[in-house]
């Protein structure tokens, strides 16, 4: 598995939790597209979590760090994610909720057509902690 190319048979729980160990962020989740109608996408699958407030968020495509993700299909990274107002395109509710300051999203695809089912996000609470590209790269390997 990818994260171009996840299947509908994968364990999303431990795909978290092993990057949660392996890569010692302080949050990690999933957030996947509901199968029942209205087919909301919420954050399922999580590791390392403060707080259930993660459930009541529902993300929206083109709103906040993971709706970015979900409508382009491009991934994404901030280093000062607490710094953003609720006004701000990128605001992020996950990171609010889980006092996130560094996040890095990336988009978890389904062939044939590419389209994006889901968002994987990681972060940090702590500042000397910074997100790169390293991360994009780290968390769409660990994905094969």
């Amino acid at each position: 598995m990818s994260s171009e190319q996840p299947s509908a048979c994968v364990d999303y729980q431990a795909i978290v939790n092993r990057l949660y160990a392996k890569f010692d962020y302080d949050f990690v989740g999933i957030a996947m597209r509901e199968s029942q109608s209205p087919h909301q996408i919420r954050w399922t699958y999580v590791a390392g979590n403060t707080n259930q407030r993660y459930r009541r968020i529902v993300l929206r495509n083109g709103i906040g760090i993971a709706g970015y993700v979900l409508q382009t299909g491009i991934s994404f990274l901030n280093n000062a994610t607490l710094d953003l107002d609720y006004r701000d395109r990128i605001y992020c509710p996950i990171a609010r909720a889980e006092k996130l300051t560094n996040v890095v999203a990336i988009p978890l695809t389904t062939p044939p057509f590419q389209l994006v089912n889901g968002v994987l996000l990681a972060g940090f609470r702590h500042q000397g902690h910074k997100v790169s590209h390293r991360d994009v790269q780290r968390l769409s390997q660990s994905l094969l």
